[in-house]
């Protein structure tokens, strides 16, 4: 079960799937670090890792390029591992992103803000069954990201909550009919 970039065509607008995600421009060289490792586990081409690190180091030092390759590498070594399905990547340099892309640059943004409970529940949403070692590869990688000046935005908590909070509405109109209440005031 490998990583799999497709190309422009497959993703054009209108066309199989609607548009999931806009990820703002600075967003996407982050984003675009898995997508070309997909490039790489496909075809095993060191040059794909070469020219990664190369398109990194624009923005940051050679080492801080290397780590974040080796470490982002590894994470998608272990998502492919611990998930049923691979992670739905889009095309490099693009805008548009998939669920699962948001979900992966989720679970690295909650980790920059140290809010380590919700970088578990994003793993749970990307349906990782063992998360701890790739919360803290993720974690691993955010620091890296942050040494070389990047920021990473923290997700919205409510997109990833398990039980979704219920309103007194919701919870009173439960109550209403409910077979208990109607037996208290059935007279």
């Amino acid at each position: 079960m490998g990583l799999s970039n497709r190309s422009h065509q497959d993703f054009a607008i209108g066309k199989d799937e609607p548009i999931a995600v806009l990820f703002a421009p600075e967003t996407v060289p982050i984003i675009d670090i898995f997508r070309a490792l997909g490039d790489f586990e496909e075809h095993y081409d060191i040059g794909a890792l070469d020219t990664l690190e190369d398109r990194l180091t624009r923005r940051m030092s050679r080492d801080l390029a290397k780590g974040i390759v080796s470490d982002a590498l590894l994470l998608a070594f272990g998502l492919r591992r611990e998930r049923s399905q691979p992670i739905a990547y889009r095309p490099v340099q693009s805008r548009r992103g998939s669920l699962d892309e948001y979900r992966l640059l989720a679970l690295m943004g909650a980790t920059y803000w140290h809010d380590f409970v919700l970088a578990s529940e994003v793993a749970a949403s990307l349906e990782i069954n063992h998360p701890q070692p790739l919360v803290s590869l993720a974690f691993d990688i955010a620091r890296r990201l942050e040494a070389a000046g990047l920021k990473l935005e923290a997700p919205d908590p409510r997109l990833f909550r398990s039980k979704v909070d219920r309103t007194t509405v919701e919870v009173s109109r439960e109550a209403m009919m409910s077979q208990d209440l109607k037996l208290n005031f059935d007279f």
